[in-house]
């Protein structure tokens, strides 16, 4: 259980979705003036005709919109969010940084040939080659001399 809720706190689709709630929250907090007496809620906002039929000063009151960025609410959206960014970096972008750091580039045709599994074709251009490759779902990342394929 408390692998799984790690898990999920380092996914960057529920950071994304923490980032639009707090995004949300901000452009309600930006609407809505802040810090304000109780008597300008009472008339920008009144109980008889609620805008947008639901939004009135008591219900901005009873959920901290007078005060959005202070609220105990908004701060742990705030506090979500960074701890997702920092578990997504230690659990998911630190351990792929080993992993890249793992792949080199052969240089040499020698090392090639050490390979398990090598074949030699004069058939092909390496276009065409490559072309196969990508066709078969193999990643190849190439510079001007070197090819790595995964």
């Amino acid at each position: 259980m408390k692998q799984k809720s790690f898990r999920l706190l380092a996914d960057l689709r529920f950071s994304i979705f923490i980032l639009l709630l707090i995004s949300l929250c901000s452009i309600i907090g930006t609407i809505i003036e802040q810090d304000q007496s109780i008597e300008t809620y009472k008339i920008n906002y009144p109980l008889t005709n609620p805008i947008f039929g639901f939004l009135s000063w008591d219900r901005i009151l009873q959920f901290g919109l007078d005060h959005v960025y202070k609220t105990w609410w908004f701060l742990t959206l705030i506090f979500l969010f960074g701890l997702s960014l920092v578990l997504c970096s230690f659990l998911q972008q630190l351990p792929s940084l080993k992993i890249a750091r793992r792949c080199q580039f052969f240089r040499t045709t020698d090392q090639f040939y050490r390979l398990k599994i090598s074949t030699t074709s004069t058939h092909f251009s390496l276009n065409k080659i490559l072309s196969n490759l990508k066709k078969s779902q193999i990643f190849n990342f190439s510079t001007k001399k070197y090819y790595l394929l995964l």
